[in-house]
């Protein structure tokens, strides 16, 4: 009972707290930078992590009433701590800007903030512009995950090559579906919002089935890149994207899984494997 009320908190922390997406980006561009033979340091990993934490903070903190309807054990959890988030995601933030400042990169700084304004300006801005055009916040969200690979190549000053480009696009190919599965579960606070979702234009099981052609034509780009030789062999393992995203997609029929699990822990988990993937093969 002790260890438990311990290590419950813990857990609510890591699931609700952003930390299984931070770190599934910090683990993107490991990634990108294992294919790419890039020597990666420990302060861009804190600047992805802490920046992805606090534009998921502060979009959390932002709708943490909408989202009760669609997630309310994780929107129980932000409402106990709404107060401390503005303080943890200016505290993050003057970390981020402390090591870009020491690191003299002008441009990296420019870009990182950049990034960092467009995440935060979803809630207030982009995500309205769905009321307009079908999909623009799954396109949105996809979009400014991938840039991570560009402000990788600016952060290390490495030209922007087909390599780069290749698995920037496998990228935004796997987060594009990985939002719009989210969209499902927010259907019902999407319509209310009056927002054009392609969960809501075309209905659960038609985006399942664009969902599974996506997730198969995701990994075209490394199939091109190994032809090429632009980019390693290993970058094949990731074709294991392809049955774990089968899998997750077909968890909506499970009545036996939480739903809490599902989206916040298997969803938003998957990219954390993605470096073990090429590590395995790279060790064989």
């Amino acid at each position: 009972m002790i260890i438990e009320k311990i290590l419950k908190p813990i857990w609510q922390e890591f699931i609700y707290g952003g930390h299984i997406m931070s770190l599934g980006a910090a683990s993107i561009v490991y990634t990108a930078s294992l294919l790419l033979n890039l020597k990666i340091t420990w302060d861009f990993l804190l600047i992805v992590y802490l920046g992805t934490d606090s534009v998921c903070l502060y979009n959390r903190y932002k709708e943490f009433q909408i989202d009760f309807l669609s997630n309310p054990e994780r929107t129980k959890y932000i409402e106990k701590h709404i107060k401390k988030i503005p303080s943890l995601i200016f505290f993050f933030s003057l970390i981020i800007l402390a090591i870009l400042i020491l690191n003299k990169n002008l441009l990296s700084l420019i870009f990182t903030v950049f990034l960092l304004l467009m995440g935060m300006f979803y809630s207030e801005f982009f995500k309205k512009i769905t009321q307009k055009i079908i999909g623009f916040k799954d396109f949105f969200v996809a979009l400014t995950g991938s840039l991570l690979i560009l402000l990788l190549a600016i952060y290390y000053s490495i030209p922007i090559n087909l390599a780069l480009f290749l698995f920037f696009v496998f990228v935004f190919f796997e987060l594009f579906v990985n939002v719009n599965f989210f969209d499902i579960k927010d259907i019902e606070t999407d319509k209310q919002e009056g927002l054009k979702t392609l969960a809501i234009v075309l209905g659960q099981n038609r985006l399942l089935q664009l969902l599974n052609i996506i997730a198969i034509l995701a990994v075209l780009p490394l199939i091109i890149g190994v032809y090429l030789r632009v980019l390693p062999i290993s970058s094949l393992m990731l074709f294991l994207t392809i049955p774990y995203t089968f899998f997750y997609l077909r968890q909506l029929e499970n009545k036996n899984i939480s739903p809490s699990f599902l989206y916040n822990v298997i969803i938003d988990g998957e990219f954390i494997f993605w470096p073990f993937f090429i590590l395995i093969c790279k060790h064989f």
